[in-house]
């Protein structure tokens, strides 16, 4: 717009200066006296008047000209009288003549300033014949022509010339847009650079999950996103965790919520695009049939994109960005992004599973041993004893009653083992040493904690503690170590037991990212052997203690205080 104007206020000192050769031709031409003196003068008069009336108000004529072209008309009609009355042909107003030309040119382009050339040229001509009923001169059509072909050629030049810089002026304004788009993917290429390097160093699912929605709400400046996983096992979506902006004054909030969505077309938008692997654009409908999802989140009208590992289903992300929102790079950074965490999930929740797999396995082998070695055995020596005093018991009873009576307090004894071994596992002569050597190989080998750094101290006598003690300070020491390697993300970790006056005092700390233990233990359901909740309940069940120290950034200390002589139940 600014360019316009200049462009117009360029043409009207052009105006003003194409008065110069009439104002010579004037006072050099004509005496004053003479007729054509006064002629003169009111036409310069007459231009001066026109011109002061364009140079006062350029905006409302500008814009009047705009919608309603035909007013040049006016313009040009006074300026074929100027020439009429001050020489026709010869005018000195020819220079004058071609600025409402220049004007159609530089409003309408090519086209207006053909037409308006087109309209003037019989006012010219008739301007011409005017002038020789006047003057009584026979004008020279050479120059007539000449005239006639100057104000098509320069008025179309001009016209033509407004048409490449309207061009260039639209080329420019794409170019503009096309930078903005181009500085905004840029950007957004930037986080997602970001945030990949981040996933890369995510310690567990609820990590990747809020580094994710960080960025979504942060750097790609959606309002509200929200994250589900799918729990393969019961075939739903849960463990849904989203943030929210809150509001004008900025930052964002984290909602958690265990709602469970069964994995069919029941389920909602969000469940029929996990089932379709496609991304799906909702309208004002909810994308859950959640009360407590849709309230919270808000996630209607929302933007559904299923995040798949290959074929595997991992979970849904969906994000509030209306359909037309933004630019289409910004949907497909989005896209990119979920494909992304679509990758991190899945290869994070199958190194867990794996994991997982890895302690059962060994586990079972460690118990087929033990019944191998001492139940299997026994029983071996049970059905021995018992065959040789069937086959005495008619001749010699009076052997075969002690002999039974020997196997049946071998039977007890197999009894009290298979009744140990069921309930768990675990050596009578468990020291010391092989308590923190097998803690510290299932760290390592289990769990593939190489880069935790694990310190073990046991004080006091190791060995008044009974079997069922040692047992559970070593599960609880696990469950603990389990944590620290899937959700601390630390370096660096301790386990240290005290045996002192009659009790035993177990506390495992570690320098990683800490947490809020009520918001962690309102969030674990089932859980069996592992996390926190787990080891709360197997402490009750001894008669002790289980305190729980952290809050984010400061690390995690676990303190269990039990009993040290338990007998098997």
């Amino acid at each position: 717009m600014n360019d316009r104007r200049r462009v117009f206020r360029l043409l009207v000192l052009y105006r003003w200066i194409s008065l110069i050769p009439p104002l010579i031709y004037v006072f050099v031409t004509y005496g004053n006296g003479e007729v054509g003196f006064q002629r003169g003068m009111m036409a310069l008069v007459t231009a001066v008047f026109l011109n002061a009336a364009i140079s006062l108000f350029p905006t409302q004529l500008n814009r009047a000209l705009q919608r309603r072209p035909w007013l040049l008309l006016i313009d040009l009609f006074i300026i074929a009288n100027l020439m009429a009355i001050t020489g026709g042909w010869r005018s000195p107003y020819y220079l004058y003549a071609l600025n409402p030309l220049m004007v159609a040119a530089f409003f309408f382009q090519l086209r207006g300033a053909l037409i308006a050339t087109t309209v003037f040229v019989p006012l010219y001509l008739l301007a011409v014949l005017t002038g020789v009923w006047a003057y009584g001169e026979t004008p020279d059509w050479f120059v007539v022509l000449v005239n006639i072909i100057g104000f098509y050629l320069i008025s179309g030049t001009f016209g033509y010339a407004a048409k490449l810089l309207d061009r260039l002026r639209t080329t420019s304004q794409d170019l503009t847009q096309t930078n903005e788009e181009l500085a905004a993917a840029h950007q957004d290429l930037e986080a997602l650079y970001a945030l990949t390097a981040s996933l890369h160093s995510a310690v567990d699912v609820e990590a990747v999950q809020e580094m994710v929605l960080t960025a979504v709400t942060t750097d790609f400046g959606c309002k509200r996103a929200v994250i589900g996983l799918v729990d393969p096992q019961e075939n739903v979506i849960t463990g849904w965790l989203g943030r929210v902006q809150n509001g004008p004054a900025g930052g964002t909030k984290l909602l958690t919520h265990q709602a469970k969505l069964p994995l069919t077309p029941s389920g909602g938008l969000a469940a029929e695009s996990v089932l379709a692997g496609r991304i799906c654009q909702a309208t004002e409908e909810h994308c859950t049939p959640d009360n407590w999802l849709n309230t919270h989140f808000g996630m209607s009208g929302c933007l559904i994109i299923p995040l798949r590992w290959g074929l595997q289903p991992v979970g849904v992300m969906m994000v509030d960005l209306a359909e037309g929102d933004g630019e289409e790079t910004r949907r497909r950074s989005l896209e990119v992004i979920a494909q992304q965490t679509a990758v991190t999930l899945g290869m994070m929740m199958t190194r867990q599973r794996r994991a997982r797999e890895t302690a059962v396995q060994e586990e079972r082998a460690r118990i087929a041993m033990d019944i191998h070695d001492s139940i299997s055995q026994s029983l071996f020596g049970i059905v021995f004893t018992l065959d040789g005093a069937i086959k005495m018991l008619p001749e010699k009873p009076e052997t075969a009653v002690p002999v039974l009576q020997q196997t049946l307090q071998t039977a007890e004894t197999v009894r009290r083992e298979i009744r140990r071994t069921i309930h768990d596992i675990w050596p009578e002569e468990m020291t010391a040493e092989a308590f923190a050597a097998d803690l510290h190989h299932y760290a390592t080998d289990v769990l593939q904690a190489n880069n935790l750094h694990i310190r073990f101290d046991i004080r006091g006598d190791f060995g008044a503690l009974s079997a069922r003690a040692r047992r559970s300070l070593y599960r609880i020491s696990q469950e603990a170590l389990t944590n620290i390697v899937y959700y601390a993300a630390a370096s660096q970790a301790s386990v240290c037991v005290d045996v002192a006056a009659g009790r035993a005092i177990l506390s495992v700390r570690d320098n990683g990212r800490g947490f809020e233990p009520e918001v962690a233990l309102a969030q674990e359901h089932g859980r069996e052997h592992f996390g926190l909740r787990g080891m709360q309940e197997r402490t009750r069940s001894l008669g002790g203690t289980c305190d729980i120290f952290s809050q984010p950034g400061a690390g995690t200390s676990i303190i269990i205080d039990i009993p040290a002589n338990m007998t098997l139940e």
